[in-house]
């Protein structure tokens, strides 16, 4: 299409705008030079007929000596002054098509097609130019008094509205189409745009499905209507118009990224992998890409797939601090503390200052076989962040398992205050409290611990082995029981039973070493896979 038919690609917010007619047809439409119930002399038109001829064969120059001959048969005459704005348009001349245009409907103010050649002057700026919109608009309704059935004109009308954010307005236009241009590739995909900014649920559907069927759907048409899409959070229909797209013509590595995203929204987890992979081979090899597949792997619970993503995109942009962040996390729920520790550190190494890292790497360290190198970063957590009560927890807790019960109390007693914070910070206030041998506050510790929060097995043990030291086994097999009952293989809860069956002599007591040491065993085995290094291979 060329410049004469459109004056360039008009842009509708992040997408082209097609013209709506051929070169051949607005050429045609702009032969209409005299107004409305006029009769041109038969030589007339056939010198409009030849000036039209050479601009369709690209006769620029022919067009324009014909121009000039044709003004001096027929001086001040609109038509001929529209064909001259058509030539300037061909020539690249935006300014004097302009001029030639305006003198058009100065000299015919019912020449509809003159008015409609400068709205499309306008529509070139207007999405994002108000002035250029409030003009395009004006000469567009100008159009439709003189042609109210101009299809071209409706649809630019509908453009310029669903701009301004005047969805039903807009809607209003596009209903006025010819059953012929409502059925054009750009008409549904406004219709799409509207309905989904005006949040109608099942015309938006409805309208996509319209679209994700017609035959001229480009990629390009799918992107047109994709913020919309998504400002309604309609991943499904996303998913249906790009894939409808792509059985046309494959998407761009781009397009495959957008298909992926949707799906991934969908929970169509493997398909979304299998699909941002596409991308990532078809050309899209950046980080972006690696971190959409490393979330996807992480969704489906595969960790090692995701740190190889991760590692590829750590080989790619070695400097970036949130790689090695995200990796050492995703070490951390494979309880891989080893790798997780030496990940977090890179994290660190490039983001010292950063929260979270520091926060991350106490809490690493502090199940470490010296806790009290954990101090440091939460102390530096604190520094930064000094409102969080998580950080005042994670300092008493490192200091609780380095022994230092004095800091720790110290730390737990700030903690309690909090909601988020309380129920953790009476538990470990507890176990000081029973290491130094005051079992009543330690109960009552524990007691507010569960009262916050229900059925924890921790606290429950805890509670069992504060009633065997005060010798009350009764009540002590019943708080172990629920320990057991909530989870069967905690280790101070088997302990805990272990030692009320050797402190009353149960007959069960063997049988409980048996399973105390089962448990002990494998507690062993995870503690050593914690520190276990694992090789990684980059996956992309």
């Amino acid at each position: 299409m060329q410049g004469g038919a459109c004056f360039g690609r008009r842009r509708r917010a992040a997408r082209s705008i097609r013209c709506w007619l051929t070169i051949a047809a607005i050429q045609a439409a702009s032969l209409s030079m005299f107004s409305l119930g006029q009769q041109p002399s038969s030589a007339y038109v056939q010198t409009v007929l030849s000036i039209q001829h050479m601009i369709k064969t690209n006769d620029l120059d022919g067009a324009l000596t014909a121009i000039h001959e044709a003004a001096h048969s027929y001086p001040a005459n609109g038509g001929i002054e529209n064909l001259l704005g058509i030539v300037e348009v061909e020539k690249g001349d935006i300014t004097g098509a302009r001029q030639a245009f305006t003198a058009a409907v100065r000299l015919d103010p019912r020449l509809a097609s003159a008015f409609l050649n400068l709205a499309r002057i306008d529509m070139q700026t207007a999405s994002s130019n108000r002035v250029a919109r409030e003009e395009a608009l004006k000469l567009d309704e100008k159009v439709l008094t003189l042609d109210p059935k101009n299809d071209e004109a409706n649809y630019q009308v509908a453009t310029l509205l669903t701009w301004e954010g005047r969805y039903r307005d807009s809607l209003d236009h596009l209903h006025k189409l010819s059953l012929q241009a409502r059925s054009r590739v750009e008409a549904e995909d406004l219709l799409c745009t509207d309905y989904a900014d005006l949040g109608d649920h099942e015309a938006t559907s409805k309208a996509v499905a319209s679209l994700a069927s017609n035959a001229d759907l480009t990629e390009q048409d799918a992107y047109s209507c994709l913020p919309s899409l998504r400002s309604a959070h309609r991943a499904d229909l996303i998913d249906e118009l790009f894939t409808a797209a792509n059985q046309r013509q494959t998407l761009t590595p781009a397009g495959q990224r957008i298909l992926g995203l949707a799906q991934e929204a969908e929970g169509k987890l493997d398909e979304a992998r299998a699909t941002l992979e596409g991308a990532f081979a078809a050309g899209d090899q950046s980080v972006a890409v690696l971190i959409d597949l490393t979330r996807v792997a992480k969704a489906a619970k595969d960790y090692r797939g995701a740190l190889g993503y991760l590692a590829h995109a750590r080989a790619m942009d070695p400097k970036n601090a949130s790689l090695a962040y995200e990796f050492g996390l995703i070490c951390l729920k494979m309880d891989l503390y080893g790798e997780s520790r030496k990940a977090i550190a890179d994290a660190l190494n490039l983001a010292p200052d950063n929260p979270d890292y520091n926060f991350a790497m106490g809490t690493v360290v502090s199940f470490s076989d010296d806790p009290s190198q954990a101090i440091p970063y939460l102390a530096k957590y604190h520094a930064l962040r000094p409102q969080d009560p998580e950080g005042l927890l994670a300092l008493g807790t490192a200091s609780f398992r380095a022994k230092d019960y004095e800091t720790s109390t110290k730390w737990l007693q700030q903690a309690v205050k909090y909601p988020e914070t309380a129920a953790d910070a009476h538990y470990y206030l507890g176990r000081i409290d029973r290491e130094e041998w005051h079992l009543n506050k330690a109960t009552a510790e524990l007691k507010q611990s569960i009262t916050l929060r229900p059925n924890q097995p921790g606290v429950l043990a805890e509670l069992g082995q504060v009633c065997i030291d005060n010798h009350n086994y009764p009540l002590a097999q019943q708080y172990l029981g629920r320990a057991l009952r909530l989870e069967p293989d905690n280790y101070d809860a088997n302990f805990g039973l272990l030692q009320l069956y050797a402190r009353t002599g149960d007959a069960r007591r063997d049988a409980q070493a048996k399973r105390f040491d089962e448990i002990k065993n494998k507690e062993f085995e995870q503690d050593r896979e914690m520190m276990r290094v694992i090789e990684i291979r980059p996956n992309g």
